[in-house]
C-alpha cells in the first residue's frame, strides 16, 4: 500500500504542478495580452497627440498669417487716407477737377459699381434707386476729382485683397506639405 499511496501521492503532485503550471501560463498569457493591449492603446494615444500638436501648429500659424494680412491691410488703409489728404489738397486748387467726366464714361463706371456690389452682396438687387438716378442725371454724374478721390481707394482694396490671397495660397500650401 506503501507504493500506491506514493503513485497516488506522486499523480496528485503532477496533476497539481501541471495545474498550476496551467494556471501561471494563462496570467502569462494574459499579462501578454494586456502589454500588448498597452503598447496598442499606447501608439493610438501618440498618434493623436501628434495630430492634435500638428492641428495646433497648423491653427497657430493660420492665425499667425491672418494678423500680417490684417495689420498689412491696417497700414495700407492708413497710407491710404494719408495720401487722399494730399490728392484733396491737390485738387482743390485745380480748375479742371470741377469738370465733368463724359456721361457713357460714367455710366459705365457706375454700372460696373453696381454690378459689383450686387455680386459682393447676394441679397441685393443690383438696382439703383430711382430718386437717386433721376437727381443724378441733370447734374453731373462724375467729375475729375471725384475720379481721382476713387483710384486710391479702390487701389488699396485691390492691395489688400491681394493680401489676403497671398495669405490663403500660404495656408493652402503649407496645408499640402
Amino acid at each position: 500500500m506503501k507504493i500506491l499511496r506514493g503513485w497516488q501521492i506522486t499523480g496528485l503532485a503532477l496533476l497539481a504542478g501541471i495545474a498550476l503550471g496551467g494556471y501561471v501560463q494563462g496570467l502569462r498569457w494574459s499579462a501578454d495580452v494586456a502589454e500588448r493591449g498597452q503598447k496598442a492603446s499606447d501608439e493610438i494615444s501618440a498618434g493623436q497627440q501628434a495630430v492634435i500638436a500638428g492641428q495646433a501648429f497648423q491653427f497657430q500659424r493660420f492665425n499667425e498669417i491672418a494678423r500680417q494680412a490684417n495689420q498689412y491691410g491696417i497700414n495700407i488703409r492708413a497710407q491710404s487716407d494719408e495720401k487722399q489728404r494730399v490728392y484733396r489738397t491737390i485738387i482743390k486748387c485745380e480748375p479742371a477737377s470741377r469738370r465733368c467726366v463724359p456721361d457713357d464714361v460714367a455710366s459705365r463706371l457706375l454700372d460696373y459699381t453696381n454690378s459689383l456690389r450686387a455680386s459682393a452682396m447676394h441679397t441685393a438687387t443690383g438696382k439703383s434707386d430711382a430718386a437717386s438716378v433721376s437727381a443724378i442725371t441733370t447734374a453731373c454724374r462724375l467729375t475729375y476729382a471725384q475720379a481721382v478721390y476713387w483710384i486710391d481707394p479702390l487701389l488699396t482694396v485691390i492691395d489688400q485683397a491681394n493680401s489676403q490671397l497671398s495669405g490663403i495660397r500660404e495656408i493652402e500650401g503649407s496645408r499640402n506639405h
